[in-house]
C-alpha cells in the first residue's frame, strides 16, 4: 500500500490482489471517511471500499463541499 499527499488531499494504492494491503486501504478508507472525508475515483464519489480500485484520492470537507 502507498500513501501520498497533494495539498491536503491523500492519494491511496494498493495491490489488489495482496491480501494485506487490501485489508490496510479498507481500514484507512473506513477512517478517513468516517472523519468527513470524501474519497473519489475520477469526479465520481466513492461510498463504499471496493478492491477493484485500487486507487482512490481523498479529499476533505472543506475543498470537496
Amino acid at each position: 500500500m502507498k500513501i501520498s499527499k497533494e495539498g491536503s488531499r491523500i492519494k491511496l494504492i494498493w495491490d489488489s490482489e495482496d491480501v494485506n494491503d487490501i485489508e490496510e486501504a479498507k481500514q484507512l478508507f473506513m477512517k478517513l471517511t468516517n472523519q468527513g472525508w470524501f474519497a473519489v475515483k475520477g469526479n465520481k464519489r466513492i461510498l463504499e471500499f471496493e478492491t477493484g480500485y485500487k486507487e482512490l484520492w481523498f479529499i476533505p470537507l472543506s475543498e470537496g463541499g
